[in-house]
């Protein structure tokens, strides 16, 4: 998935997934692979809970990316049987406003994925979209660098930004009955990026206005510049509960909008991890204040996306998730009803960089294996149409 890892990097994977989407020996612990985890529920999927449905592993699927490879219902159904996938996360990066898309959304792969008991998830992003858009500039966000490609920013900072993607989800669920709802990558850009590349945001002078009135109180006078917030101290500790607040008020009004339309209906907060993080610096840096999301919006699921930083090193171990357990105890801790799930990415390095080893499906099987067995509830992978096209799946 999209993240920071150089500016080079960043222009090629962007470039890559802009034109795509524009129409828009690691061996298993355990004998056996892929069916030694959570593959004894025998239970009739339509008595299940959405919840239940949403056990175990799923992967992430790009619509547009499927059906640009050809690959049949049929076949698609067989390879995750295979996987032992539970459930689909659609995955759609481009505009669109929730209203009825049967280009986005073909009839014959949803009832083959229902026929087989599937569960299948939306996933949006919450910080942009690929390509352009016809939103106000107002509700842009802005850069200390601006991003080098076709994607469009907008900020948790705007209401009006919020209230819209809040209508776009009643839409949707009037038009189709997910299991749940989740936006990914819904933080401000991005990973120490205020050291390096500046693609650091939201620094417009809408953000700063409304911080100085609201959080300075200083209603009568001029916006404070980004500067002027970074090198206070005591200001930018402001600037930062400024930051989490909107996210955290994002997420609580998406999980209002859903459970308005259709309570059965599941919401997913996303989170970041990165190893030798701390949560005060991912807070910092993307405005998550992970154990708030948990503790006061209650999602049915927080998902833990694994960082640019991470996912970009092509020497990974599967089981790198371990050196997420400082997130997932604090998680535990201020919300320990709250399921957790785990995103890797098993294919976009190998994709771009074909001298780089490639995550099989022994690597992915491990991961797979590795999370259940260490307390998540669910995991996923991005993507199942870029792995395909690199020969790849399990065995």
């Amino acid at each position: 998935m999209r993240g920071n890892i150089n500016k080079e990097g960043l222009i090629t994977i962007f470039l890559f997934v802009t034109l795509l989407f524009s129409p828009f020996y690691y061996g298993c612990d355990k004998s056996g692979g892929i069916n030694d985890i959570d593959n004894n529920d025998t239970t009739d999927i339509a008595e299940k809970s959405n919840l239940a449905k949403s056990k175990g592993n799923s992967i992430q699927i790009d619509p547009f990316a499927l059906y640009s490879l050809g690959i049949t219902p049929g076949q698609l159904i067989a390879d995750l049987k295979k996987a032992n996938i539970k459930y689909v996360h659609y995955f759609v990066v481009n505009y669109w406003n929730g209203g009825k898309n049967d280009d986005l959304f073909k009839k014959e792969y949803l009832d083959a994925l229902e026929e087989n008991g599937i569960g299948v998830w939306l996933m949006l992003l919450g910080n942009c979209f690929y390509g352009k858009t016809t939103f106000p500039k107002e509700w842009e966000m802005e850069f200390l660098t601006p991003y080098p490609e076709e994607i469009s920013f907008y900020s948790f900072h705007n209401d009006e930004y919020v209230n819209w993607q809040v209508m776009r989800v009643k839409t949707i669920l009037r038009n189709y009955n997910f299991v749940g709802i989740e936006f990914a990558e819904s933080y401000f850009p991005e990973w120490r990026t205020i050291y390096t590349n500046g693609f650091y945001g939201d620094v417009s002078l809408y953000a700063r206005r409304k911080f100085t009135r609201q959080y300075l109180g200083l209603v009568d006078e001029e916006p404070l510049s980004f500067d002027a917030i970074r090198n206070d101290p005591e200001i930018y500790k402001k600037w930062q509960d400024f930051r989490s607040d909107a996210v955290v008020n994002f997420n609580q009004k998406i999980k209002e909008a859903i459970k308005s339309i259709n309570p059965k209906t599941l919401f997913a907060s996303w989170g970041m991890g990165i190893r030798n993080g701390s949560l005060e610096e991912i807070r910092e840096h993307f405005g998550l204040d992970m154990e708030r999301i948990v503790k006061e919006v209650k999602p049915d699921i927080f998902y833990i996306q694994t960082a640019a930083q991470d996912w970009g090193d092509p020497g990974l171990e599967p089981d790198y998730l371990l050196a997420y357990s400082y997130i997932v105890d604090a998680l535990k801790k201020a919300a320990p009803d709250v399921p957790l799930g785990i995103q890797t990415d098993i294919a976009s390095l190998s994709f771009h960089d074909q001298s780089v080893e490639k995550r099989d499906g022994n690597w992915w099987t491990t991961f797979m294996n590795t999370s259940l067995s260490n307390g998540y509830y669910t995991n996923t992978a991005y993507e199942y149409s870029f792995y395909k096209q690199q020969g790849l799946w399990v065995e």
